[in-house]
């Protein structure tokens, strides 16, 4: 990608690693922008519609805070991030909750990074917890009632250790072996989370998110009387293309819980599908956490916040690489990437130098959304 390009397949990357990953900064200026290794594995900034160009232009990342007048939060969050050595949306996650949990963003985003990383372990503990009883119902046919407090206790742990050694004995698996497997399987679906079962996981929770964005983003386009060649459209297109991936891949992470027999007979195999799983999910939901939080906040203001929002999610809409589209859905991602770049200098903007108080303050109310 070369500054200034107007190809519209430089809007359109071919892998995760060339997108890279969405960084949340409160400078409205870098709004939407995305960090990435370059070849030699050094850091830099992709950016799109700077000073009204159409082209995506890259930054080194060393060079951003000379470039563009950043918050104190977002030079926080920029050195945190110069630490990453391999960038991916987990590694960029920890670093803004690290640089989030300082405060600086405001109190509200400080307490939902906080609320954020305790949640991670209880979730851990309750997705596992959701994994054995789902295997209990599967194998047993038996109901495990069991709430976090009572499985703290010996008595409540001994009860679970019974529950699985009888699937073992009829499972025919040595009871160490279902142990191991069940610890790599709940860690797998920390994220992702067990079918049919509470928490949903991260990641799943960000799948129902999208469901809610185009059902209020629709309303909002009849109410007020947006037409269907306004650019808006573009953003609820792309997210419904998005939806079938993110679907895809659920349904095949699941078939291990609507299978879990097969699946411990052939954990080898089903722990690489997994794994890849939990790898790709969250390279196909990056940026849009922030996108549905930029529209929630939207909604409390006016009509013309709103257009300005759909303005700054336009220069920064994630379209899936063409790498992870099926071949027949190709040309519809290629006609996605032509109307960005002909969108990109129309609709954003962007001043290096003014931050102005009221975007950094809404900036910062996204960023606690989108940490929730």
């Amino acid at each position: 990608m070369t500054n200034g390009s107007t190809t519209a397949t430089h809007f359109w990357p071919t892998s995760f690693a060339e997108r890279g990953v969405a960084v949340p900064f409160t400078t409205p200026s870098v709004a939407m922008a995305r960090v990435r290794n370059d070849e030699r594995g050094r850091l830099e900034l992709v950016i799109s519609g700077l000073s009204g160009g159409r082209g995506v232009y890259v930054i080194g990342w060393s060079a951003v805070p000379q470039t563009f007048k950043l918050t104190v939060f977002d030079r926080v969050l920029h050195e945190y991030i110069q630490a990453i050595e391999t960038v991916t949306p987990d590694t960029v996650r920890e670093a803004v909750l690290h640089a989030t949990a300082t405060g600086l963003a405001g109190e509200d985003a400080a307490e939902a990074a906080i609320q954020s990383s305790s949640k991670i372990t209880e979730d851990q503990i309750r997705i596992s917890l959701a994994l054995t009883q789902h295997l209990v119902k599967t194998f047993l046919e038996a109901e495990l009632e069991i709430g976090l407090a009572e499985l703290a206790t010996s008595a409540g742990q001994q009860k679970v250790q019974n529950l699985l050694g009888r699937i073992a004995r009829k499972e025919n698996i040595a009871p160490e072996t279902l142990s191991r497997v069940l610890t790599e399987w709940g860690d797998l679906l920390e994220a992702l989370g067990v079918l049919d079962h509470r928490p949903r996981g991260r990641y799943r929770r960000t799948l129902d998110e999208a469901s809610h964005f185009l059902s209020s983003f629709a309303d909002w386009m009849r109410t007020g009387e947006i037409g269907d060649d306004h650019p808006a459209t573009l953003i609820s297109d792309v997210l419904t293309e998005t939806l079938h991936n993110w679907k895809n891949a659920f349904q095949e992470a699941d078939v291990y819980a609507h299978d879990p027999r097969s699946a411990l007979k052939n954990w080898q195999n089903a722990k690489g599908v997994l794994e890849s799983l939990s790898v790709r999910i969250p390279w196909l939901e990056d940026g849009w956490a922030v996108i549905f939080a930029m529209w929630e906040n939207a909604l409390r203001g006016d009509h013309d916040q709103r257009l300005q929002t759909v303005a700054t999610i336009l220069s920064g809409l994630p379209l899936v690489p063409r790498d992870e589209v099926a071949p027949d859905r190709r040309p519809q991602w290629m006609e996605f990437a032509k109307r960005l770049s002909l969108l990109a200098a129309r609709n954003e903007q962007r001043s290096q130098n003014d931050i102005g108080l009221e975007n950094m303050l809404r900036q910062e109310q996204v960023l606690a959304r989108s940490l929730g």
